[in-house]
């Protein structure tokens, strides 16, 4: 019946449908595995089970593939905290302490993002251009985000307009410490991380609130 189906019109676009994604699977698969340097085109097309120009069909060389991976790991979480900011009515302080939240619980604890981040890490030095695409594509609006959500607060008096504004990134940095805790040393010194988100927005909202929570 599968085959029959694959035969058909149908489930011929069905299934061309779902060939970037199974190209992102096997990427994700052979860099976690072989590292940026020793990952070839051909081993991906292999495991996707797809040939080695159809996998230029949909990326233009291996470092746009790599940066995609890499997006499509983030992109659900990234998407729900902008949808959060969008939607949001409340205080800027609640909008924080959501936003918080969702990363702590779904980006934070997520092996497969920050299996991205450890790739990341270690193949920026050799290969800077990795790095600049990730911040231009991916860090950088995560960081446009969260100044929007800072200039919010302060557009409504509810965040004092000090560097931090131009500087969101001293916001964040408790979140990177976690991913490097957690590569380093993972079950051997293991953070209590509700405590640690705690005190991670204790720091950040009353640093930044013009009246501390």
């Amino acid at each position: 019946m599968a085959d029959l189906l694959e035969a058909r019109p149908e489930g011929r676009r069905r299934r061309k449908a779902e060939r970037p994604q199974e190209i992102l699977e096997a990427a994700f698969a052979e860099f976690s595995r072989n590292g940026y340097a020793m990952t070839t085109l051909d081993r991906i097309a292999e495991r996707a089970g797809v040939t080695k120009g159809t996998i230029y069909v949909y990326f233009e060389n291996k470092e746009h593939l790599f940066i995609s991976m890499v997006r499509e790991v983030m992109k659900s979480a990234l998407d729900t905290v902008h949808d959060m900011f969008a939607r949001h009515e409340g205080s800027t302080a609640d909008l924080l302490r959501a936003q918080f939240s969702f990363i702590y619980r779904h980006i934070v604890e997520d092996r497969r993002r920050r299996e991205a981040v450890r790739m990341l890490i270690a193949e920026a030095p050799r290969f800077p251009e990795l790095a600049d695409r990730y911040h231009e594509e991916i860090l950088r609006p995560c960081l446009d985000m969260l100044r929007q959500a800072i200039q919010r607060g302060v557009n409504r008096g509810e965040i004092r307009n000090s560097a931090i504004v131009d500087s969101p990134h001293v916001v964040i940095a408790p979140i990177a410490l976690v991913d490097l805790w957690m590569m380093m040393f993972d079950d051997r010194q293991p953070l209590d991380l509700k405590a640690y988100f705690e005190a991670h927005l204790d720091l950040v909202l009353n640093g930044l609130l013009a009246k501390p929570a």
